[in-house]
């Protein structure tokens, strides 16, 4: 067992014992792995839990070890403090989504860099960010497909103008499949695909996009469940 310096994203984070917690945690240099942190349950803890909340970025020193299931955390502090992220309704609500969706789909144990740098960025953005979020979270949601490997297909044109959600491609129509989405919503997806940022779309549309994406993830995640924070997401944009 020998001590590694990381920078991790908490994923989740579950009372253990009396004083400790238990953290699933994303870190750039070793993929997702559970972690204990031990004491900062006390009353009297110098650290304290808001540290170790759901979403905060770490830079932290832990006992790592390949015949270990759980390693233990020596030392952590913040690489981050959010600012909107801590204090507005809307900001957190599509943090804790992003974050919802992550743990619902990464489980590799292995370092991914160019996975974590992009949660790690998005984060960010959305903290810093002045303009709306109406489409933060349904862009996260697509992009954050490329790294798991079903992005759809670039090829919408009036031609292709339905988005198939079992093939992941643009086709003339959604015949033969029971797994499509409306001519509105799948032009809403193409434009958010391109980063278009002059998108005007209704709510119901949105709404709409986002459970087709849900559904997408299900075909195409093996055991995808339900995010706790999707009715929160849903709620507030609607």
């Amino acid at each position: 067992m020998g001590l590694e310096k990381l920078n991790g994203i908490i994923f989740k984070a579950l009372p253990f014992s009396e004083t400790s917690l238990i953290l699933d945690i994303y870190s750039r240099q070793n993929g997702l792995h559970s972690y204990i942190v031990s004491g900062v349950r006390k009353k009297k803890s110098s650290v304290g839990q808001n540290l170790y909340k759901p979403i905060n970025v770490l830079n932290f020193v832990a006992y790592t070890s390949d015949q270990e299931k759980l390693f233990r955390i020596k030392e952590a502090k913040y690489e981050h403090i959010y600012e909107q992220i801590n204090r507005a309704v809307i900001p957190s609500t599509v943090a804790m989504f992003m974050i919802d969706l992550c743990r619902s789909t990464i489980k590799e144990r292995e370092s991914n860099p160019h996975l974590y740098d992009f949660i790690f960025h998005q984060l960010i953005a959305l903290d810093r960010t002045k303009e709306t979020l109406q489409f933060h979270h349904l862009r996260f949601a697509i992009d954050l497909t490329q790294f798991l490997g079903f992005y759809p297909r670039d090829n919408w044109s009036e031609e292709n103008p339905i988005f198939n959600l079992e093939s992941g491609v643009f086709s003339p129509n959604s015949t033969g499949s029971n797994f499509g989405i409306t001519a509105e919503e799948s032009k809403l997806l193409f434009d958010l695909m391109r980063g278009d940022s002059t998108i005007i779309s209704d709510k119901q549309t949105r709404q709409k996009l986002l459970d087709g994406l849900m559904m997408y993830y299900q075909l195409h995640v093996e055991g995808f469940k339900p995010l706790a924070s999707l009715e929160v997401c849903r709620t507030l944009f609607s």
